[in-house]
């Protein structure tokens, strides 16, 4: 149940927010109803994406403060900021 990364995502919107949860630990999964399910490093559901959102704004906005309030640093930070860390 881990994210691929030699499979295509189903929502090309949110690639950019998968590579960086499964950079992070976390499981991108895709499933057969069409949805993203993304789910923390201990395996706690967080939230899901659906392929083809009614209003994909409101759905991204949704999405991504689910994943925040969860712990998954959003935007992913610079380079800048990565090197200054270690």
């Amino acid at each position: 149940m881990t994210y691929r990364k030699d499979a295509a995502i189903v929502n090309r919107e949110i690639k950019d927010i998968a590579s960086w949860a499964t950079r992070n630990e976390w499981t991108v999964v895709d499933d057969m109803k069409g949805y993203t399910r993304f789910y923390t490093p201990d395996g706690d559901y967080v939230a899901r994406y659906p392929a083809t959102p009614s209003n994909p704004r409101r759905r991204m906005a949704d999405l991504i403060t689910k994943l925040k309030k969860a712990g998954l640093e959003w935007p992913a930070p610079s380079k800048k900021v990565l090197r200054a860390r270690r």
